[in-house]
């Protein structure tokens, strides 16, 4: 699969999540079984979507709060484990594992991103002082246009770095973490209900609106 197409893909659902549209596309019920069209296994970049759904499914951005890239962790886990271990339960969780941390690290990287925003936005309202409109069309492109390509870059870096570690790392680990890791394929779905039920309303379905909630 070309990483290229991965890398554009996960631009495009990154950003989706402020930088342009917000229409959900970068949910990880979406854009994992994407990624896993591609790969030619859609059930596995399904059933990524999900768990990484369930453990973050009130992550959503608000205001000025910064959110981890989701959408990395679906497309990462699910690239990686199409392209190196198709069909192993235990490196499927691994890959989730691994991609959690790459996550957060551009989410460092998006709050940069938007100190760079700040800038240019600066430049259109001096622009705007000075009747030089045209600033505020070049101020949305260019902005849009970072974002892009930083998260394209990113996901070239991430690809590649992150998926040799996932490749040593699945290689080195004993016989007893490769089984917990399968065992996890099935006790995940089940700690990702736990998380919705918990953070979520849908406690009311089973528990009914007794008042006490």
């Amino acid at each position: 699969m070309n990483i290229f197409l991965v890398s554009f893909i996960g631009a495009f659902c990154s950003a989706d999540i402020t930088a342009f549209g917000q229409f959900m596309i970068y949910r990880p019920i979406f854009c994992a079984p994407i990624i896993g069209f591609f790969a030619g296994d859609v059930i596995t970049g399904l059933c990524i979507g999900i768990i990484s759904e369930l453990f973050w499914i009130k992550t959503v951005p608000m205001g000025v709060a910064v959110i981890p890239d989701i959408s990395m962790i679906g497309i990462l886990s699910t690239f990686w484990t199409c392209a190196y271990f198709p069909g192993f339960k235990d490196a499927t969780i691994l890959g989730i594992l691994l991609a959690i941390p790459f996550a957060y690290l551009y989410r460092w990287i998006d709050i940069l991103g938007r100190k760079l925003n700040v800038k240019i936005m600066h430049w259109v309202e001096d622009g705007i002082k000075d009747a030089k409109i045209w600033r505020i069309e070049i101020g949305i492109w260019s902005g849009l246009l970072f974002f892009l390509l930083r998260a394209f870059l990113f996901y070239l870096f991430a690809i590649a770095i992150g998926g040799k570690l996932f490749c040593d790392i699945y290689a080195e680990l004993p016989k007893y973490v490769l089984s917990g890791l399968a065992k996890a394929w099935y006790l995940f779905p089940a700690a990702g209900f736990g998380v919705a039920y918990n953070m979520t309303n849908i406690r009311v379905l089973f528990l009914g609106n007794s008042g006490n909630d």
